[in-house]
C-alpha cells in the first residue's frame, strides 16, 4: 500500500477538448490495495490493477462512466476539486477477459465467469485487463456523451448491466460476453459478489 493513493472521494477535473469549459469530473472510488484487499489478500482477478484506481466519471453532474480502472497520472494531472463521498453501491468495476481462448473467463471485479470458447475465438488485447492513461480515459468519456465523431474509437454501452464500461475496441456487442458467461440478465455487482461469496460478499461471511 502507497502512503500516496488518494482517498476514496477524491476528484479531480480532466479537459476533454481544448474548448474552454469542456471537462469531466474523476472521482476516486477505490485503490486496489489499501480499498480492496480481504484478509490481508488482494483476489487475482484483482492483481493486474493493483498499481491503479478505480474511478467513476461525471459531466455536468451525470454519471458517464460508473467504473473505470485508470492509471495513477490521471489523477495527478488533474485539477483537484473538494471530496465527494462514496458508497457501498459505487463500487462498480469494468469487466475484463482475461485468460487464453481455451480457458477465458470474464473477470469482473473479484467476481469470475468461464467462458466456454473452445478455443475458437480469439481475444483481441483491447477486451484485455489494462488500466486507462489519461488520453484513452478522455476518448472513453467522450465516447459516453456520444460524441464518436471526435475520435477514432469504437467502443461498447451495454445498458442492461450495472458497469457497462471497458475498452473493448474491437468486440462490437459487449453484452454477448456476458451472456457467453452466463452472467444473469440484469444482475448488479453487489448481486455478484454475493453469487460468489467475494469481494465484499466474503469479507461479511
Amino acid at each position: 500500500m502507497s502512503a500516496g493513493e488518494p482517498l476514496p472521494g477524491t476528484r479531480v477535473t480532466i479537459p476533454l477538448t481544448p474548448r474552454e469549459g469542456d471537462m469531466a469530473v474523476v472521482r476516486v472510488i477505490a485503490a486496489p490495495r489499501r480499498d480492496m484487499v480481504r484478509a490481508g489478500t488482494l483476489g487475482d482477478p484483482l492483481r493486474p490493477f493493483a498499481d491503479a484506481l478505480l474511478v467513476d466519471v461525471a459531466v455536468d453532474d451525470r454519471i458517464v462512466l460508473p467504473g473505470a480502472w485508470v492509471e495513477p497520472e490521471v489523477l495527478r494531472r488533474g485539477t483537484a476539486l473538494e471530496p465527494v463521498p462514496v458508497a457501498a453501491g459505487d463500487l462498480r468495476p469494468p469487466a475484463v477477459i482475461a485468460g487464453t481462448p481455451e480457458r477465458a473467463a470474464l473477470h469482473w471485479g473479484e467476481t469470475v465467469w468461464p467462458l466456454e470458447l473452445g478455443g475458437a475465438v480469439a481475444i483481441p488485447s483491447a477486451g484485455r485487463a489494462a488500466p486507462h492513461p489519461l488520453a484513452r480515459l478522455r476518448r472513453l468519456v467522450l465516447v459516453a456523451l456520444g460524441r464518436r465523431r471526435e475520435i477514432a474509437l469504437t467502443l461498447w454501452q451495454a445498458p442492461d448491466f450495472e458497469i457497462p464500461w471497458h475498452d473493448v475496441r474491437l468486440l462490437p456487442h459487449a453484452a454477448r460476453w456476458f451472456e457467453l458467461a452466463q452472467v444473469p440478465p440484469g444482475t448488479r455487482y453487489a448481486d455478484a459478489e454475493r453469487l460468489q461469496g467475494v469481494g465484499r460478499a466474503r469479507s461479511r461471511s
